[in-house]
C-alpha cells in the first residue's frame, strides 16, 4: 500500500507538471507499484545516466506550452585547481591520492541538479529562465520517459554556457507514442549519400537514428539551409562500405540541436516503402544498427557498473 502522504505528494507533483493526467487513487497506486511513476532520486538516477552517457536528444517543454525545444545533458567534471604558489611534489602526490577519480556523470550521484546544453531553437533558453515548470522527454526502445524539473540558473563549463536545472522531482514512464528509432553508434561505419533532383547533393552524411519508416541525418550547415520540407531525396545507405539500400524519401522536418561541441543540423526523412522487399531491407538495417547500439551500451554499462537503458 502507498502511504497517504506519498499519495498526496505525488498527486501534487502530477498536478504541477502533468495537469492533464487524471488517475483515480487505485490507478495511481497501481502505477506507483509498477514503477511507472517515480519520485525517489535513486530510482530516477539510471534514466539520467542513460540520457547523459548515451547522449540522447531531449525534448524540452516549458510551462506546458506546445512549442518544443531540444537539448542534451552535459557532464560537470570538476575543474582542475591551479595555485599561484608552486607546491612540492610530495603535497601533489598526497592530493592525488585523496582525490577520487571522476567518471563521466558522477555529478549526478549527488542527486542535486542536472546540467543541460542551451536549448534549440535558441529562444528556448530565454523562455526557460522565465518558466515555472520544465518537462524533459526522452525515448527508449520500450517506452517514453517524462521528467518534471525547474530552472535554477545559467552556469559555465569550460567557457560553454550551460543550463542548471533542479534534480527531477517526478518521472513518468509512458507507452512509446512513436515508432522505435535505433540510434546509430559513432563506431558504426554507416554513411548516407544524398541525391536531389538527380544530382549528388551530399556525399557522406552521418545518420543519427533510423526506424523502418524513416531516419534522421546530420548534415553540414550549408547543405541543411538548402533543404525545405517535402523535398524529395534519393538515399544510398552504406554500412561497412557495402551498399545496403537505395531508397526514395521525403523531408519531414529540419531542426538543429546542441552537441557538446558545436551544433548538429538534423534532417528527418520518411522512406518511400513501395515494396515488401525494400521494407524487409530497411527492417534488416534497423536490426543491424540496433545490435551495434546495444553492444555499445553494454560496454559502457560493464565498464561503469551501472544500468543503461536501450
Amino acid at each position: 500500500m502507498v502511504k497517504k502522504t506519498m499519495y498526496n505528494e505525488i498527486s501534487e507533483l502530477l498536478q504541477l507538471y502533468f495537469p492533464s493526467s487524471s488517475y483515480s487513487k487505485t490507478e495511481l497506486t497501481d502505477k506507483i507499484a509498477k514503477g511507472e511513476i517515480l519520485t525517489k532520486e535513486e530510482e530516477i538516477l539510471p534514466f539520467l545516466q542513460t540520457a547523459l552517457l548515451d547522449e540522447k536528444i531531449l525534448e524540452v517543454e516549458l510551462d506546458k506550452m506546445p512549442n518544443l525545444y531540444f537539448s542534451r545533458l552535459q557532464d560537470n567534471a570538476p575543474t582542475p585547481i591551479t595555485n599561484g604558489d608552486r607546491q612540492t611534489e610530495e603535497n601533489d602526490d598526497e592530493e592525488e591520492e585523496d582525490k577520487p577519480e571522476y567518471n563521466t556523470g558522477d555529478y549526478l550521484l549527488e542527486l542535486d541538479h542536472i546540467i543541460a546544453l542551451p536549448l534549440e531553437p535558441g529562444l528556448g533558453s530565454l523562455r526557460l529562465r522565465q518558466s515555472t515548470t520544465v518537462i524533459l522527454r526522452m525515448f527508449t526502445k520500450e517506452f517514453g520517459v517524462e521528467m518534471g524539473t525547474t530552472f535554477r540558473n545559467i552556469a559555465k563549463i569550460d567557457d560553454l554556457p550551460v543550463l542548471q536545472l533542479a534534480y527531477p522531482s517526478i518521472l513518468l514512464i509512458q507507452p512509446n507514442a512513436r515508432e522505435f528509432r535505433a540510434k546509430v553508434p559513432d563506431k558504426q561505419d554507416f554513411i548516407v549519400e544524398v541525391e536531389r533532383d538527380g544530382a549528388l547533393f551530399e556525399l557522406s552524411s552521418s545518420p543519427i537514428d533510423i526506424s523502418r519508416k524513416g531516419m534522421a541525418i546530420a548534415l553540414k550547415k550549408n547543405i541543411h539551409r538548402e533543404l525545405k520540407l517535402d523535398d524529395q531525396l534519393f538515399l544510398k545507405l552504406y554500412i561497412d562500405d557495402e551498399l545496403r539500400a537505395r531508397i526514395n524519401s521525403t523531408v519531414k522536418h529540419l531542426s538543429k540541436v546542441r552537441k557538446r561541441q558545436g551544433i548538429e543540423y538534423c534532417c528527418g526523412v520518411e522512406f518511400s516503402l513501395t515494396t515488401r522487399t525494400i521494407t524487409s531491407v530497411m527492417e534488416s538495417i534497423v536490426a543491424t544498427t540496433q545490435r551495434a547500439h546495444l553492444q555499445e551500451l553494454a560496454a559502457i554499462a560493464a565498464t561503469r557498473g551501472i544500468n543503461i537503458l536501450p
